[in-house]
Formats: C-alpha cells, sequence, structure tokens
C-alpha cells in the first residue's frame, strides 16, 4: 500500500474549511474546469468538485491562503492536472492518487 502525505495543519483549521465551504458554494459543488470545458463545448457532464484548489499557491502568497477569489472547487482528476508534481512523485513510489482502493470482480 502507497504511502500518502500528511496534510498541512492548515487545512485542518476552521478558517480553511469556512472559506473552503464558501468556495464550494459559490460554485454550486461543481468542478469549474468541467463546467469551463462543456461551457466551451467540448467537455461533457461536468463533475462534482471535490478539492478546493489554490490557484497561487500558500507557499508562494500565504496570504491569499484564504482569498475566496484565489479558490477554485475542482474534480480530482483537474486537480491532479494543476498539479503536475504529484505526477512525478507517483512515479517515483510517492502519493498513488485518491484514498481508496478499487476491487475489481471479475464474473
Amino acid at each position: 500500500m502507497a504511502a500518502y502525505k500528511e496534510s498541512l495543519p492548515f487545512y485542518h483549521r476552521e478558517a480553511w474549511k469556512r472559506v473552503r465551504a464558501l468556495a464550494l458554494m459559490r460554485d454550486q459543488g461543481m468542478c469549474v474546469e468541467c463546467m469551463r470545458r462543456m461551457e466551451a463545448g467540448y467537455g461533457i457532464r461536468p463533475k462534482r468538485a471535490t478539492m478546493v484548489h489554490h490557484k497561487v499557491p500558500v507557499k508562494e502568497r500565504p496570504d491569499l491562503a484564504l482569498d475566496l477569489d484565489n479558490l477554485e472547487s475542482l474534480c480530482w482528476e483537474h486537480h491532479e492536472q494543476r498539479h503536475p508534481e504529484r505526477r512525478e512523485r507517483k512515479r517515483d513510489g510517492g502519493d498513488a492518487g485518491p484514498a481508496f482502493k478499487m476491487r475489481v470482480i471479475k464474473v
């Protein structure tokens, strides 16, 4: 089983949880990238957002960490696309995706 990176303490704070909920409400719980693609005519059926992404990373601009204008709701796939460095870690045996396993049962 792959080891998963612990999340930063910031993401456990009430202030983050509140602004995250506001971002999801603002975006109606939908992935904004899926919606952009659908509106542009090359996407189909937008997915529910499971992640709230900082457009400008917290490490670069901690002052924007709780700024609603710096947040966008994304599905897991589009969030991973925003973080190409995670794909590199996966190749090296690090982070392997969402924290669940899928079992395939052949019938």
